[in-house]
């Protein structure tokens, strides 16, 4: 039961972040909202994952780590580099 609801909210986030990929205009709030939606719900489908197949908990754990590290920092190296090319903030992308 606390495994469905888990994954349910894990794709309500996946879905509202890709939502917010198409809904933000700055390029800078779209990689903040698809990288902490995403970071938020995958977290849960994994957590989800290791209730419902305890037997793959440590495979689980280490890919949770591995997302937890290399997610928010990607998501920095890329605005770091589109600022560093000029992009502004508030201007749409075309």
């Amino acid at each position: 039961m606390i495994a469905n609801i888990l994954m349910g909210m894990g794709i309500i986030f996946l879905f509202a972040g890709t939502l917010g990929l198409f809904t933000m205009e700055d390029f800078y709030s779209k990689i903040q909202a698809i990288g902490i939606a995403d970071t938020v719900g995958i977290i849960s489908v994994i957590i989800s994952l290791m209730l419902k197949y305890p037997e793959n908990m440590a495979r689980l754990l280490i890919l949770s780590i591995i997302i937890l590290v290399l997610n928010p920092a990607i998501s920095s190296i890329i605005a770091y580099h589109a600022a560093k090319s000029g992009e502004k903030v508030g201007r749409k992308i075309k």
